[in-house]
């Protein structure tokens, strides 16, 4: 189940919970109902994003004697 960040408009707690489809949970800190869903980003840390952040290891320099492309005989000339 994802987590969500809530609002609470009785006593403007805000707090996160599990919550499946439309569904509000009560406020944790006065009970109330009528709390609301809030926009809240992915975390990147968790991998909940589509993407990566970026290279998990450097780029290996250029071996001498192995061209750029691969050696597949395009119009590089290797």
């Amino acid at each position: 189940m994802p987590m969500y960040d809530f609002h609470c408009s009785a006593c403007s707690h805000d707090f996160e919970e599990m919550a499946t489809g439309d569904s509000c949970p009560v406020c944790p800190s006065c009970g109330s109902p009528h709390t609301e869903r809030q926009l809240s980003a992915p975390n990147l840390k968790t991998g909940a994003a589509p993407f990566k952040a970026g290279p998990i290891r450097p780029i290996a320099p250029h071996l001498p004697g192995k061209s750029p492309c691969g050696g597949c005989g395009g119009s590089c000339g290797a």
